[in-house]
């Protein structure tokens, strides 16, 4: 049996005892996560150490970004109800679209209200106004209802900066503004087949009970005030604020495409369109325009932001086992194995990723679960995979996991509940809604495939020679005499079994060398585990866009704080010209221990802002003497391979197209290469992104 089938065995196996523990045994799915995660990691042949190393990198790796954007979201939807804004949405919306449209009307209300709050949040809050139209206008209630239910779930699902959409664009490293423009394609057409439109066919054929205990809990009291009167915020104002964060989001995404990269407009708008300034920035208009404006204390106000950040604990455990769930499977070699079989079998990875979320979902009844773990699994493959849009993923992924929700699903009760119906009504309801969604998803996000690649630019470069003209070696030479030997490592020795000056009919040499001489490339393998050997590392982080840093002379340790001063988000391929270039260092025979390196926490950012090749320009990236290869370990463990020993005298800070290859050797963890870049204009495309 090879090592990749027995990974995936273990993967399987993880993934069902995952569902068996929780659907079965009733565990709690952050008890649950913990438990398969280091039992896959010790099954994998992980150290122990490292086994529980990975998992924590995971779980503060996501819960580093997705803890703040939760927090933040939830005080904004827990001030939008308060305040009476998402109420004022609601009836704004309703009296536009007329009595006899008013199930559309809620869609629309839920898929705008539902962005800053989780599903069981937004249903709580616009729950009241249902059964109020309900009872004024004599329709069904599940006519009402389930356009509501249908929105929340479409954007739960899809559309960032919801919390739970937010995990897979974070696992996909996808780009955020084309992911809510394309979401908002795909999702409000699957709203309305699941919402209004089935809602229209179903409602006949569901007989309610004439009375709601519930709904009869619910009279006046609009705006969270408790039925107290209070004036509710306008309209614009209210739309405004809850559509702020995607606005500042969608402006940084427009920026990326349409301004210089050294741009300093561009710089700024990326940093208020970042998720997390976004959602700050939102959220403190929110304190003025939903807060003090409508006449509520700082006390009031502070109460509110308390008060609804409880119930979110809970949530951020599941979603930071989940992270750690899928580090393990990435350092283990299990994603490494999934994508080299997913890629030789050529199966779609929107397919793939769309499956794996639904059997998921459909075994837990979990959508966060669901989410976490299919992204985790198939990340490695959306890397691997040319031409994969990572957007396209977080939506195939988001359909997949709201399919077939069923009795092991909270969501299921809640609408049994609320709705007063029996069980086989909510399956007839809530089941097929949520599963017209996963499938009306799924489709809508294949059919934008295929505009989105017919609309990508065409390479008018195919029918061009392609030359020499513009490439700069920047591999270091060997020499045994001038390149120098990380300390430890094996001597360079150059010699001739025959040579024709010495009256030889022919001149053969032979060289001995350590892998890791001059110019070379570092695998997973060197440092994870079951990671990939060079010989299986992929073409596409080799050869494609990237750029050069500069970094100054005095700075030996390339920090999170140091890396963060130079413009480099956006860059899928980082290479980074430092001190030892400027002091010639590759061309000495003398090993330097003071060169700069990129500490562990710079090594964490780009990671995780999705960069495929890093590269330095002395022997290794790792700290001399550190006490632990955690540089190393963060980015192999992504498999992000690492391009050592770079001869970067001949170019400077700036975008470049970049080829690095190494020797392809079977089974080792690394091997020279040579590597060549071409400055890029503005006019010039890439070889690959």
């Amino acid at each position: 049996m090879s090592p990749n089938t027995q990974l995936l065995l273990l993967a399987f196996g993880a993934v069902v005892l995952l569902i068996v523990l929780i659907a079965r045994f009733k565990l709690h799915p952050f008890i649950a996560l913990i438990t398969v995660s280091l039992a896959l990691g010790i099954a994998a042949g992980m150290p122990l150490g490292g086994v529980v190393k990975a998992f924590q990198d995971g779980v503060g790796g996501v819960l580093g970004f997705i803890a703040i954007v939760v927090a933040l979201g939830t005080m904004l939807g827990k001030l939008m109800a308060e305040s009476g804004g998402a109420t004022r949405i609601a009836t704004t919306l309703i009296n536009m679209f007329g009595e006899k449209r008013v199930h559309w009307a809620i869609m629309f209300v839920a898929f705008i209200v539902g962005i800053p709050v989780f599903f069981q949040v937004g249903f709580v809050l616009l729950i009241p106004l249902v059964f109020t139209i309900a009872r004024r206008s004599g329709l069904s209630l599940v006519k009402i209802g389930i356009p509501l239910v249908a929105g929340l779930s479409v954007v739960h699902g899809m559309v960032p900066p919801h919390p739970a959409a937010m995990l897979a664009v974070v696992a996909y490293q996808a780009d955020i503004g084309r992911t809510i423009a394309y979401a908002i394609l795909v999702g409000l057409p699957t709203a309305a087949l699941a919402g209004p439109i089935f809602a229209t066919w179903i409602a006949p054929r569901i007989q309610l009970p004439a009375e709601n205990p519930i709904a009869a809990q619910f009279t006046g009291g609009m705006g969270g005030t408790g039925g107290i009167a209070r004036e509710m915020p306008t309209f614009g104002i209210s739309l405004f604020t809850v559509l702020l964060p995607v606005i500042l989001m969608l402006c940084a995404s427009a920026a990326d495409i349409a301004l210089d990269p050294a741009s300093t407009l561009r710089s700024s708008l990326d940093f208020i369109g970042s998720p997390i300034v976004s959602l700050l920035l939102a959220l403190l208009f929110s304190f003025w325009s939903l807060g003090y404006k409508q006449h509520f204390t700082r006390d009031q106000i502070l109460k509110f932001a308390n008060d609804c950040l409880g119930p979110t604990a809970t949530i951020l455990l599941v979603i930071g086992a989940g992270g750690g769930f899928n580090r393990v499977l990435l350092e283990s070699g299990v994603g490494k194995a999934i994508a080299d079989v997913a890629l030789g079998s050529h199966t779609s990875p929107l397919l793939l990723a769309w499956t794996v979320a639904a059997l998921i979902r459909v075994a837990t009844g979990s959508a966060t679960v669901a989410m976490t773990t299919a992204a985790g699994i198939v990340a490695p493959i959306a890397v691997a995979t040319p031409g994969t849009s990572a957007e396209l993923l977080v939506l195939a992924t988001g359909a997949g996991s709201l399919v077939l929700s069923h009795v092991n699903d909270s969501g299921f009760w809640l609408i049994k509940e609320f709705f007063n119906m029996t069980v086989q009504q909510t399956l007839k309801t809530w089941t097929v809604a949520e599963t017209i969604i996963g499938v009306a998803g799924l489709g809508f996000t294949l059919l934008l495939s295929l505009v989105v690649s017919g609309c990508a630019p065409r390479d008018t470069t195919v029918t061009r020679e392609l030359t020499a003209q513009g490439w700069i070696d920047v591999t270091a030479t060997l020499d045994q005499a001038r390149t120098p030997v990380y300390e430890g490592d094996a001597p360079m020795k150059f010699g001739f079994l025959k040579s024709m000056r010495r009256g030889d009919k022919l001149t053969l040499s032979i060289y001995t060398m350590g892998a890791h001489s001059g110019t070379h490339i570092d695998a997973p393998m060197h440092f994870i585990a079951n990671g990939a050997s060079i010989d299986q590392v992929a073409l596409d982080p080799l050869i494609g866009a990237a750029r050069v840093i500069e970094i100054a002379d005095s700075v030996q340790a390339i920090d999170a704080a140091e890396l963060n001063r130079h413009d480099w988000r956006g860059a899928k391929r980082v290479l980074f010209r430092t001190r030892s270039t400027l002091r010639g260092w590759m061309d000495s025979s003398q090993f330097h221990r003071d060169f700069a390196y990129i500490a562990p926490d710079a090594a964490q950012l780009l990671a995780d802002a999705g960069v495929v090749l890093v590269g330095v320009d002395y022997l290794s990236a790792e700290q001399f003497g550190a006490p632990a290869p955690r540089t190393h370990q963060i980015l192999l463990g992504r498999g992000i391979p690492i391009v050592e020993g770079l001869d970067l005298r001949p170019v400077q800070a700036g975008d470049y197209d970049v080829i690095v290859l190494p020797l392809k050797v079977r089974g080792h963890e690394g091997a020279p290469a040579r590597a060549i870049v071409r400055k890029r204009t503005g006019n010039q495309r890439s070889l690959t992104p």
